[in-house]
C-alpha cells in the first residue's frame, strides 16, 4: 500500500505484463490448476489480480476418472512452495519489465491473519447489551403477536358498531370497548418504542464494527511503517558501529604519530642544539659548511639557518617559537 501510493497510472499499467508473465508461470508451476479467467483490478491500491480456474486431478480410482480436486492439488505444502515460486517469479518479471534491480523482502511468518473482532475494545459489553436488547425484541415480538390479537378484537368492535337512532352518522360504542380501545393504543407506543431501540443499538454495533475494522487496518499499517523503520534503524545502528569503530582505529594512529612527532622534534631540537654548539661556540667551519647547503637546499628554513649562526639565538623547537612570540607581543602591548 505505501509503495504503490504515489505511483502514476503509467507506471501501474506496466503491471499488466508482469502479471501476463504471472500466469504463463502459474501454468508451469501448477499445471493441473486449469484458468478460466484472469483479471487484473487497479481499483484499489495497489494493483492486482484475480485469478479463476479449477484443480483437476487425473487418474481416480473412485467414479470419474478426472475430477475436482482441491484438497488433493492445494495443500499446506503445496500452497507454501507455489506461493516462494510465485514471488521469485512475480519480482523477476518486476524487474525486468520495470528495468529495475529490486529485491522482495523476506516472507514472514504470521503476516496474514483474520481481524478477530471478540478482541476489539468494548465488543463484548456492547454485546451484553445486545443480548438484553434482543430480549427486549423477543419481548416486543410477543408484544407483536398479541396486538395481532387485540387488533382483530378492535375491528370486531369497529364491525359492530350501530349508528344512533338521532344520526346515521355517529356510532354506539360501550364505555368497555373504548377502554379497550385505550389499551390497545398503549401498546402500540410500548411495542414501538422497544423495536425503535433495539434497531438504534444493532445500527451503533454496526457502526462500531466498521469503525474497528477500520481502525485495526490503519493499525496494521502503522505497525508496518514502524517494522520499516525498526529494519532501517537497525541498519544505521550497524552502519554506526562500523563508523565508531574506525574512529577508535584513527585515534589509536592518531596518538602514535603524536607520539612520532613528539620524538622527531625532541631530535630535531638536538640536531638544532649541536648545530648551534658548533657553529657558534666551538667554531667548526665544516658544520657552517653544511648548515649553509643545507639552507641553500630548502631543508633547513630561514629559523633554522638563525638558530644554527646566531649566537644570541635561543635553540627552541617551532611550537616554543610560536609560544614565545606571543608572549614576548603581549608582553610589549601598552595602554
Amino acid at each position: 500500500m505505501d509503495f504503490w501510493n504515489d505511483k502514476s497510472e503509467r507506471y501501474r499499467f506496466k503491471m499488466v505484463d508482469v502479471y501476463n508473465e504471472q500466469v504463463k508461470e502459474l501454468i508451469k508451476i501448477v499445471p493441473d490448476f486449469k484458468i478460466a479467467n484472469a483479471t487484473i483490478h487497479f481499483d484499489e491500491t495497489s494493483p492486482h489480480m484475480h485469478v479463476v480456474g479449477v484443480p483437476v486431478v487425473l487418474n481416480c480410482t473412485r467414479g470419474m476418472k478426472k475430477q475436482v480436486g482441491k484438497s488433493k492439488l492445494f495443500t499446506k505444502t503445496s500452497l507454501t512452495e507455489i506461493q516462494d515460486k510465485m514471488r521469485n517469479a512475480c519480482i523477476k518479471s518486476y524487474n525486468k519489465f520495470y528495468e529495475v534491480n529490486t529485491q522482495l523482502k523476506q516472507k514472514q511468518k504470521g503476516r496474514n491473519q483474520d481481524i478477530n473482532v471478540n478482541e476489539m475494545s468494548n465488543y463484548r459489553e456492547i454485546k451484553k447489551q445486545l443480548a438484553k436488547k434482543e430480549q427486549k425484541l423477543e419481548k416486543a415480538n410477543i408484544q407483536t403477536r398479541e396486538l395481532d390479537n387485540s387488533s382483530k378484537d378492535i375491528n370486531t368492535i369497529l364491525d359492530n358498531l350501530k349508528p344512533t337512532l338521532m344520526n346515521k352518522n355517529n356510532m354506539v360504542i360501550s364505555s368497555e370497548d373504548v377502554q379497550k380501545i385505550k389499551n390497545y393504543t398503549e401498546d402500540v407506543k410500548d411495542v414501538t418504542q422497544t423495536v425503535r431501540s433495539v434497531n438504534d443499538l444493532n445500527m451503533a454495533i454496526k457502526d462500531f464494527e466498521h469503525s474497528a475494522f477500520e481502525i485495526e487496518k490503519e493499525n496494521r499499517s502503522i505497525k508496518y511503517k514502524i517494522e520499516l523503520k525498526d529494519n532501517e534503524i537497525g541498519s544505521l545502528k550497524k552502519e554506526l558501529s562500523t563508523k565508531d569503530k574506525i574512529i577508535g582505529r584513527l585515534q589509536t594512529e592518531k596518538e602514535k604519530l603524536k607520539q612520532e612527532l613528539q620524538k622527531f622534534k625532541g631530535f630535531w631540537h638536538s640536531i638544532m642544539s649541536h648545530f648551534h654548539k658548533r657553529i657558534c661556540y666551538d667554531k667548526d667551519n665544516n658544520y657552517k659548511i653544511v648548515s649553509d647547503d643545507l639552507y641553500k637546499n630548502g631543508i633547513f628554513d630561514s629559523n633554522d639557518n638563525e638558530i644554527a649562526n646566531n649566537i644570541a639565538r635561543k635553540v627552541t623547537i617551532p611550537d616554543e617559537n610560536k609560544q614565545n612570540k606571543n608572549k614576548k607581543k603581549n608582553n610589549d602591548t601598552r595602554f
